[in-house]
């Protein structure tokens, strides 16, 4: 699915990045051009990224939490 509409970016691509290392929406800017342009997409980019990011991130986080 198509997720930044101006550089023509989809949901693949972004997780791509995502499991290759990019952690925020200005990493996944920078490695796919998503949310680069208008900033409309951005909220989709940051969910796409907290849903696929490694399951390490995510259990250290949880674990600053305690």
């Amino acid at each position: 699915m198509v997720i930044c509409i101006c550089n023509n970016v989809n949901s693949d691509t972004i997780k791509h990045a995502v499991t290759s290392g990019a952690n925020s929406v200005d990493h996944v800017r920078d490695m796919t051009g998503a949310a680069g342009c208008c900033g409309k997409c951005q909220f989709k980019v940051n969910r796409i990224i907290q849903e696929h990011e490694p399951q390490e991130t995510q259990e250290t986080a949880c674990l600053g939490q305690l």
